[in-house]
This record gives C-alpha cells, sequence and structure tokens, in this order.
C-alpha cells in the first residue's frame, strides 16, 4: 500500500512538475518565438515594400530620361524628379512610422509577455514553497508521534521493570 501510494506521489510530482516547466518555460518561449517571426515578417514586408517602390520608382525616372527631346521634356524630366524626391521622402517617412509603431507594439507585447511569465513563475514557486512547507510540517508531526510513541513505550517498559523489581 505504500508502495502504491509512493509510486502515485512520485507520478504526480512529476506531472505537476512537467505542468509547471510547460508554463513557466515552454509556452512563454513559443509564445516569444511567435511574437518575434510575426515582428519580423511585418517588418520585412515594410522594408520589401519600400524596397520595390524605390527600385520601381528609380525605374520609371530612368525611362523618363530616355524621353527628353528637347527643352520642354527636359523641364518636364525635372519636374518629375523632383516630384519623385518628394514622394520618396514622404514614403520613407511613412516607412519610418510603420517602423516604429512595429516596434513599439513589439517591445509592448514582449514586455507583457515577460511579466506575464514571470507572474506565473513567482505563482509556482509560492504554490511550490507552501508545499515544502506542508510537508516539513507533516514530517515534523509524524517525528512527535514517532517520538511520543517511543517514550509511552519507554515509560511502560520502565513502569515494568520497576513492578518487576518490587515485586
Amino acid at each position: 500500500m505504500k508502495t502504491e501510494n509512493t509510486k502515485r506521489n512520485a507520478d504526480q510530482a512529476i506531472s505537476e512538475t512537467n505542468a509547471q516547466l510547460n508554463d513557466a518555460i515552454v509556452e512563454p518561449v513559443r509564445e516569444y518565438g511567435v511574437l518575434t517571426t510575426n515582428y519580423f515578417e511585418k517588418l520585412f514586408s515594410v522594408q520589401f515594400d519600400a524596397v520595390r517602390n524605390f527600385s520601381d520608382n528609380s525605374i520609371a525616372q530612368s525611362r523618363s530620361w530616355l524621353e527628353v527631346k528637347d527643352s520642354d521634356s527636359f523641364k518636364q524630366v525635372i519636374e518629375q524628379q523632383q516630384q519623385a524626391v518628394r514622394e520618396f521622402a514622404e514614403r520613407l517617412k511613412e516607412d519610418a512610422d510603420k517602423i516604429r509603431a512595429l516596434s513599439e507594439e513589439y517591445m509592448r507585447d514582449t514586455q507583457s509577455l515577460t511579466k506575464d511569465s514571470m507572474q506565473t513563475g513567482r505563482k509556482h514557486l509560492e504554490k511550490n514553497m507552501q508545499k515544502g512547507k506542508d510537508q516539513v510540517e507533516n514530517t515534523l508531526k509524524k517525528v512527535e508521534e514517532v517520538a511520543s510513541d517511543i517514550h509511552q513505550k519507554s515509560e511502560q517498559q520502565a513502569d515494568k521493570s520497576r513492578k518487576s523489581t518490587t515485586s
């Protein structure tokens, strides 16, 4: 019976330890991996869109120079170039704002994940400390019971010895 209880207690302890390990380490690491992967996916998307836009505009500007045939077309190309530079500067500002917003969101989410993980770890620590305290108290109680039993038996033995020597 004691062996079965010991095995059951050990299995339960292993199960609880695995659950705590999962809650405190595995799950937060997985969530952080998802968070980081999503962040970089969005970041790369913004950067690739910016590069694609810059490339398309650069090629279009290069082609516009091929259409220069006189002073009017030259003037028109210069105006188009100036407009393209203004649009490019605006696009850079928009992209920088997107990247800043993505980074702020990532930092907020990372901080929240860290806070949640630390709270989970603290709860597990408190639970384990309480279990340890309870186990120590139970052990002390058992030791006191055994000591009391030993004391009673030695008192009984002493009484028997006194009765046998007085008789």
